[in-house]
């Protein structure tokens, strides 16, 4: 098999030349090279580390200025200005251009499972399922470029939603069979993507092609094991908790949650804790901070296990974390995403009349663990690493979440070995969930 291209930002503006009058260029132009200095006075007065990671700032300001300078399109110069963010090499540092009309859907939704890349949602009669592809596919390569973990997440953020592409050409692989390339042409829904340029929230949610909606689900066995997923920390309590009485032994499921606040999860934090404690601190520029756990009724120090994946990020990781280091927690599933940073949403525009309205996510403060500890780059690693097959995943099977289930039972001091009967109700939970989530996802207008 040939050896893929990495991907790197730059290499991105190749994908998203669009032809435009050379009027219309000079005035992009001069728009981007606003924005560009905004969006570098921005980070310059907000990051984090006042030394910018000792990164020459003014330098690669003024060559991205150059690049806008010698761009041939807008996307060159949109580019110019990601790209800059990204010398940071910080999950929490991005910058979020300006709305644009139509949305480009595919059909699809792909992570990391492991080091393989792989489709786990696919939208009926979408471009995906007419072009043949299924769940539990490995991709390979798209637009040239090699899907890997380390930058696949990256990759679809920046063609689904900073600068949409209306083809992908993906390589991919159905289970052992040869490797075969397809071009999927997005369907167009015309619509002008709104973006919250109030919202402290991380770009990482743009993820997926359709808004995934905040569904926490729960389940309490017979023999009294209780379950929780909490999709994000996006609001400010997680209500779910309370459904839950007086449980042997708790799983609670962090799988694709993104983060949110840190109050959130502190709080959530605080159902599993009896004494007052610290998760870590932030470091700002000027300050270092607790993270102050308090407990909260409902008192749940029960055994735990938690569920991560790829997609856990943020905050998520932050819970996972605390109670692994602390002995509390079994940790079950795949290395989190090590994106953990806390940061605040600039909300911007250009001109009087507020016509160009964008904005920049900047971390502000660094998460840091007992012993000078930190989860960005670096992830969870799981104390029971646990992957899907690729016909787990066509079957909608859940093999993780029986594990799961199984230590927590272990855990609370229950036989060895789930009763088949809980074995069925669990199978039969799962696959009513992922039977919710695909026609959720199919009754999403085009």
């Amino acid at each position: 098999m040939k050896r893929f291209r990495c991907l790197t930002v730059l290499a991105l503006a190749a994908f998203v030349s669009f032809p435009v009058v050379a009027q219309d260029l000079r005035a992009e132009r001069e728009r981007n090279k606003n924005m560009l200095k905004v969006v570098s006075s921005d980070i310059e007065k907000y990051f984090y580390d006042p030394q910018l990671k000792g990164l020459d700032w003014k330098g690669l300001t003024a060559a991205a200025e150059a690049k806008i300078n010698n761009a041939k399109s807008p996307g060159e110069m949109l580019t110019a200005i990601f790209s800059l963010c990204d010398k940071l090499q910080d999950s929490h540092t991005q910058f979020s251009p300006p709305a644009h009309v139509n949305r480009l859907l595919f059909g699809f939704e792909a992570k990391a499972f492991g080091d393989d890349i792989r489709i786990y949602q696919i939208k009926a009669k979408s471009a995906a399922a007419q072009a043949g592809l299924q769940i539990g596919d490995r991709i390979l390569e798209i637009n040239g470029f090699g899907a890997e973990r380390s930058s696949f997440d990256l990759m679809m953020l920046y063609y689904r939603r900073l600068r949409p592409v209306p083809a992908l050409k993906i390589t991919y692989q159905h289970g052992s069979a040869d490797p075969q390339t397809i071009v999927l042409q997005a369907k167009i829904k015309k619509e002008m993507m709104v973006v919250d340029l109030k919202n402290d929230d991380n770009l990482w949610r743009w993820l997926y092609e359709d808004e995934q909606p905040r569904v926490d689900y729960y389940l309490t066995l017979d023999d009294g094991i209780a379950y929780i997923q909490v999709s994000d920390f996006g609001t400010e309590e997680v209500g779910v908790v309370h459904k839950l009485e007086q449980p042997k032994a708790v799983v609670v499921d962090l799988r694709g949650n993104p983060g949110g606040y840190q109050s959130t999860v502190l709080e959530l934090a605080g159902h599993f804790e009896r004494e007052q404690t610290s998760m870590g601190e932030t470091v700002t520029r000027k300050k270092t901070e607790p993270l102050k756990i308090k407990p909260q009724k409902p008192n749940l120090t029960v055994p735990m296990v938690i569920l991560v994946d790829s997609r856990s990020a943020s905050a998520a990781e932050m819970f996972a974390r605390h109670f692994q280091r602390t002995g509390h927690a079994v940790i079950v599933g795949d290395r989190s995403s090590g994106r953990v940073n806390a940061s605040l949403f600039y909300p911007e525009h250009l001109g009087t009349e507020r016509l160009t309205l964008f904005g920049v996510q900047i971390a502000v403060a660094r998460v840091v663990f007992p012993g000078g500890e930190e989860l960005e780059h670096h992830g969870v690693s799981p104390d029971v690493p646990c992957l899907p097959t690729n016909d787990d995943l066509l079957a909608r099977r859940d093999p993780c979440l029986n594990r799961a289930f199984l230590i927590a039972h272990q855990k609370a001091g229950l036989p060895a070995e789930l009763p088949s009967a809980l074995t069925k109700k669990i199978n039969s939970f799962a696959a009513g969930v992922a039977a919710e989530r695909q026609k959720r996802l199919d009754s999403t207008p085009d």
